[in-house]
């Protein structure tokens, strides 16, 4: 059985509506071309991928060479002493199935096992953000791969061989279709979210990557679209979410995604499942909360309190008192009412949190301030010594023929920005120390 042929779980409430995806031939291979080439898809390379989806070949030149199977076992006998067979022995699980979410392609890669890295490093590729690893997220990621569990100590699966995983993407690429096809928009984003369909299909792709090569499965009953436990059990829904904000929303929707069906035995019940089946889950949660929120505003705009308090800074600034911060939350709901704005969050936080923000950048400012002041003054003593210390040499410069003044006091003190008067003083200031230090002498 080919890996896009599915083998489902019987039930009229989990009839598969893409059912005719089995049928679509899993060779649409672009020959030749680059793996990950520029987004750019050509009429070529389209032919033949219902919805779009691009099986790309690898090339030979994109491939490390496989790891020697015998280098790696004289390793072993050796115990250790055959140092050189080392790396072939810690090769690992380095090939993978990856599947670019943006692009829609598909395609067979190998990690490069000759070279050290960090497996969280931002060098690697496809990025460590990717992993298969549905239910712990509300983001699609833009890269999934999933790695094809093989290695020289993988009896039932040693490492492929170009022609063979190339072959092997092929076959598993209506599974990648069919996840794409059910992947779920998160309205109001350029993001995804999984449905139940596409989070089987995800699955089907991981056990058809395991050494047992897994049968598919198709869409698990123990995998619940929010829809359908809505559907069921309508109390779930709770007005307050129509007001969430997209960090509270997002929040709300990994708590139902992780606690869902055992906080609402209800809606297992409702569907005939057993909710303590291992992975039993909800799904598609933060499509459906932001699809919920959207039709409740019924068309009119939405704002964040944040951002609304940003945008009308009488509301809050850093002098509002505790008593005026008291009453934004009502001023702020009247002001969006009258600009049909649909406010979310909690706008007392957030109205504190923004008194906060314009409270610091008034002490960033003093500090910034008091630290140019600093620096002004120090440099203003230095230029104020600098100037007597040239007024003192030219004070005792005297005219050679009438023995006045070289430069007059007048002069003096339009070049230093005083006034004669004070130029006088310092200057009979001056001579009178002098006379003084003559006398004591």
């Amino acid at each position: 059985m080919q890996y896009g042929e599915e083998h489902r779980r019987t039930g009229p409430e989990h009839s598969d509506p893409e059912e005719d995806l089995t049928s679509i031939t899993a060779d649409r291979s672009g020959s030749g071309s680059a793996l990950y080439a520029p987004a750019e898809v050509t009429g070529e390379e389209a032919v033949g991928t219902a919805s779009g989806l691009i099986v790309r070949e690898t090339a030979a030149d994109q491939v490390p060479p496989l790891p020697d199977a015998e280098k790696a076992r004289r390793y072993l006998d050796s115990r250790g002493e055959y140092a050189g067979g080392q790396i072939h022995f810690d090769a690992g699980h380095y090939q993978k199935l990856v599947l670019d979410v943006r692009r829609r392609e598909f395609s067979f890669h190998c990690d490069d096992w000759r070279v050290r890295r960090s497996p969280n490093g931002d060098d690697r590729f496809p990025p460590s953000a990717g992993i298969w690893a549905p239910f712990h997220w509300l983001r699609v990621a833009d890269v999934l791969f999933w790695t094809i569990d093989s290695h020289h100590r993988v009896e039932e699966r040693p490492f492929l061989t170009l022609e063979e995983g190339n072959a092997f993407a092929r076959e598993v690429a209506p599974l990648a279709e069919k996840l794409l096809l059910n992947l779920r928009a998160v309205p109001g984003t350029d993001t995804y979210d999984w449905s139940a369909e596409s989070a089987g299909a995800g699955m089907d792709i991981q056990g058809a990557c395991s050494r047992h090569r897994h049968r598919p499965l198709g869409r698990r009953p123990e995998l619940v679209d929010m829809a359908d436990a809505v559907s069921v059990h309508p109390r779930l829904v709770q007005d307050r979410w129509a007001g969430l904000d997209d960090r509270q929303l997002d929040q709300e929707a990994e708590r139902l995604n992780r606690q869902g069906l055992h906080q609402y035995p209800a809606i297992a019940e409702g569907l005939g499942i057993d909710s303590r089946v291992h992975g039993t889950s909800l799904v598609g949660t933060r499509a459906w909360l932001y699809e919920y929120r959207l039709k409740a505003a019924a068309g009119r705009p939405m704002q964040s309190a944040a951002a609304f308090l940003a945008a009308h800074p009488g509301l809050v600034t850093a002098d509002t008192t505790a008593a005026e911060l008291g009453a934004v939350p009502e001023a702020a709901f009247s002001a969006a009412e009258a600009e049909e704005i649909v406010l979310l969050g909690n706008t007392a936080y957030e109205a504190h949190t923004r008194r906060e923000e314009l409270r610091k950048e008034v002490l960033d400012e003093l500090a910034m301030y008091a630290g140019a002041r600093v620096a002004v003054e120090v440099a203003a003593k230095s230029y104020r010594s600098a100037v007597y210390a040239r007024l003192y040499r030219a004070f005792a410069w005297d005219d050679r023929h009438s023995g006045k003044p070289a430069v007059s006091d007048s002069d003096l003190g339009e070049l230093a920005h005083m006034s004669s008067h004070t130029v006088a003083g310092l200057r009979a200031r001056l001579e009178g120390d002098v006379h003084d230090a003559s006398a004591d002498g």
